[in-house]
């Protein structure tokens, strides 16, 4: 089975391992079981595969998941709000995905589409927070549009902190962090 899912699914596991500087296609091929030609074939390049990884990123992030059925509105705040980092809750992890992002940072497509990601990100938070400001559950909080920003920038800032001096489980660190802020909202 050679589909872009399968693909991606080995190359983002590598490149979890690795960061995008050390990373190969050879080493991507192995992990999928194929030949490094299979992933030239059908991405051009180690580029086109980044690329082809962060889109499918983008897309994944799902605008309509503003809450599960059942699920109180804070509690889907609180997991779209962490379960984005749950790949990363591992010191070296985390470090490759910072890595990953200098590097993305140094690629006009790359760049675009990491904004293109934080983006839409922002926006399903605002449309979990809207819920909640609307319910009464969160009256104290900022417009909807600058409490998500607030909101992803502390999860990021953590991330980010955590990487650098990673103390207990990351996961833990940004729910701790995500209640504080939520505290002064309700």
């Amino acid at each position: 089975m050679n589909s872009d899912d399968h693909l991606l699914d080995a190359a983002d596991a590598v490149l979890s391992q690795t960061g995008s500087a050390r990373f190969t296609l050879e080493m991507a091929a192995r992990e999928a079981g194929v030949s490094a030609a299979t992933f030239v074939k059908r991405f051009g390049s180690k580029r086109g595969l980044l690329i082809a990884s962060s889109q499918r990123w983008v897309d994944a992030i799902d605008l309509d998941d503003v809450g599960r059925p059942g699920e109180p509105i804070l509690a889907a705040l609180r997991r779209l709000s962490v379960e984005s980092y749950t790949d990363s809750d591992d010191p070296d992890q985390a470090g490759n995905h910072v890595s990953s992002l200098a590097m993305d940072l140094g690629d006009p497509e790359l760049t675009s589409l990491l904004a293109a990601g934080w983006d839409k990100k922002r926006r399903q938070l605002q449309a979990v927070i809207a819920r909640a400001v609307d319910s009464g559950e969160l009256p104290g909080a900022p417009l909807p549009p600058a409490a998500a920003r607030t909101l992803f920038a502390l999860l990021e800032g953590t991330f980010l902190g955590w990487t650098v001096q990673p103390h207990g489980s990351l996961i833990d660190a940004l729910g701790d962090e995500f209640d504080r802020l939520i505290t002064t909202w309700i």
